[in-house]
Parts: structure tokens; sequence; C-alpha cells
């Protein structure tokens, strides 16, 4: 990512946000008068909640629309610069978090019939490796790392995981980038 994405990303990320705040006050300015109109002015009352729902609606396409913006830019190591992309990369580093990525990894390998690539292959040991990783207190994990784990498990079309059309040799090799994330937390005091 060069430097000029980067700042176009934070000036998105604050417009996106400016937009939603200013469509939540306007809705919630709407809703409010549409209640005080039943009592001042009934005619007024249904035009102005519906409205206020539809400007709300505006608000919560912006919120989306910021989340989804964040979420695709934590793929980018570039874009931790970004605070809010670190403070989101940052939520998928907690142990709560490993530990559901490890139980996901375990039930995948356990389930018979599974979807996934690596139920009796090289690449199940890798598998198994990280998820005892995951739950190791000693070690942390790089957020982009982490961002990097949950789309391995949740990403049925880019997770080579799930997706037979990718290259069975990127299965590895992602989950080995993942176990690269690891650092002793003993050495990063």
């Amino acid at each position: 990512m060069y430097a000029r994405t980067v700042e176009d990303a934070t000036a998105r990320l604050l417009e996106l946000r400016h937009e939603e705040i200013q469509d939540l006050v306007l809705a919630g300015v709407a809703l409010g008068s549409a209640v005080a109109a039943t009592q001042l002015l009934p005619a007024l009352a249904l035009p102005l909640f519906i409205g206020g729902l539809a400007i709300g609606g505006l608000a919560v396409r912006a919120l989306w629309r910021r989340w989804d913006l964040v979420d695709r830019l934590a793929g980018e190591h570039d874009a931790y610069a970004i605070s809010e992309v670190h403070e989101y990369a940052l939520r998928e580093t907690t142990m709560e978090r490993r530990r559901t990525f490890a139980t996901l990894i375990r039930n995948i390998l356990e389930e018979p019939g599974s979807t996934c690539r690596a139920t009796g292959t090289d690449e199940s040991d890798e598998l198994e490796g990280l998820a005892a990783e995951l739950e190791d207190e000693e070690l942390e994990l790089n957020p982009a790392c982490a961002v990097a784990c949950l789309r391995l498990l949740s990403d049925p079309t880019e997770s080579p995981l799930f997706n037979p059309a990718l290259p069975r040799d990127s299965l590895r090799s992602r989950v080995r980038q993942i176990r690269a994330g690891f650092t002793s937390r003993r050495l990063a005091a």
C-alpha cells in the first residue's frame, strides 16, 4: 500500500464517521419531532417518522461501509498506521479470540465429511500446531497474523482451507505465515 492510499483511506474513514454521526443526529431529531407532532400537528407525525426511519437507514449504511472498509484494510499491513484499523486487528489477538480460532480449527479437523481440504493430510499437522500455539498464553500473536487467521477460518472464497480452486500449497504457506507471527511474551517484555 502506498502512503497516499493510506491517507485516502484515513480520509474516507473520517468522512464515513461524520456521515454516520450526522445521519444519526438527524434521524433522532426527525423521530423526536414525530413524537412531538403527535400532540401538536398529528398530520406531520407520520411523514416525520418515515423520514426519521429513512435517515436512520442511511446512518446504518454509513456504519456498514465504514466497518467494511476497516475490515478490508485490516488485510494490508501498511494500513495499521490508521488507529481504527490497528484497533480492529488488536481485537483478534485477545486470548478469547485465539481460543475461538483454536476451537474452530479442531472442529474442522475432527468433523466427519468436512469440506476442509486439510483433513487427513500433512496440512492437518500444521493446523493442529497452529491451534496449540493459539491456545498458548506464553505466546503473543501479531495483529496482522491474527487477521490472516480469522480470514483463513472464515472466508470461503479466499481461504485455501475451504476453496478447492486455490493451490493446495497455499494452505500450508498461509498457516506457516500465521505461525510466524507468534513471539514469546517473555522476549517481548
